[in-house]
């Protein structure tokens, strides 16, 4: 099972994909979480304090992607640095971080691009792993190819006339790419009027809908992975049975 995971700044994505990660670990799934989010934030809450970016390998990049008269190899040897740089956690969790993305200007693929989509790729179409992706909105490190191992992308929005907008360009970028499965999940959710009509506008697949809970703040502020800290865990359970029965072929959308 290979999700990404992507939603503007703020919204929880990265909150949201280590709950997940950490209850299908629970479950004793074989689980891969990998930040690929320039703001790195996705280890400290899955409890792993340090985990060298990817990105930051120079010598290696160097050594790997780096050709003859200025070529690059389109998929150079990964699997030993996918081992070497994650850092697994208390609960088992595989945990990297590709770090940032060089863009340059209209065109470029920067020997960084090769080597993170090389690592990318790897993870994607290893067998028997729960893999989560954190992407950042504009999903900058997935090409093509490799985005057609994800068999879902998880957007997450939050209350707010805004989030359907957000939604659309989520939408309009996975599918650009080959991402053909999208599910919603609502964060910070508050009961109310306006936020059930809100939801009425949503046309694809709900996942789940979570209550906002001061508990998450709380954990955020204190650096503490929120399942440690005692936060409700069952709006998160109840998406990870809904991930389950939507990749085993029911009826998401697409």
């Amino acid at each position: 099972m290979k999700i990404a995971v992507s939603g503007k700044g703020g919204v929880g994505k990265t909150t949201i994909t280590a709950m997940l990660s950490y209850l299908f670990a629970k479950d004793g799934y074989k689980v891969i979480a990998i930040d690929c989010d320039s703001s790195i934030n996705l280890p400290s809450v899955l409890g792993v304090k340090e985990v060298t970016p990817l990105s930051k390998l120079e010598n290696v990049i160097e050594e790997r992607v780096k050709g003859p008269l200025g070529t690059y190899k389109l998929n150079p040897k990964v699997d030993d640095i996918f081992e070497r740089y994650s850092v697994k956690n208390k609960y088992g969790i595989r945990v990297l971080a590709l770090g940032t993305i060089e863009k340059g200007g209209e065109g470029c693929f920067c020997p960084q691009n090769a080597f993170l989509r090389a690592i990318l790729r790897y993870a994607i179409f290893r067998k028997r792993d729960i893999l989560f992706l954190d992407m950042e909105a504009g999903i900058e490190h997935l090409g093509r190819g490799t985005a057609k191992g994800v068999d879902i992308l998880i957007a997450v929005i939050e209350p707010g006339k805004r989030s359907i907008e957000t939604l659309r360009r989520i939408k309009k970028l996975a599918e650009d790419i080959g991402i053909k499965r999208i599910g919603v999940v609502m964060n910070k959710y508050i009961d109310s009027n306006s936020s059930k009509k809100l939801m009425e506008e949503i046309e694809d697949e709900i996942l789940g809908i979570i209550p906002y809970n001061q508990c998450f703040v709380q954990a955020d502020v204190e650096n503490i992975p929120p399942y440690e800290l005692g936060c409700e865990v069952s709006a998160f359970e109840r998406i990870k049975e809904r991930l389950i029965e939507v990749i085993n072929g029911s009826d998401v959308q697409s």
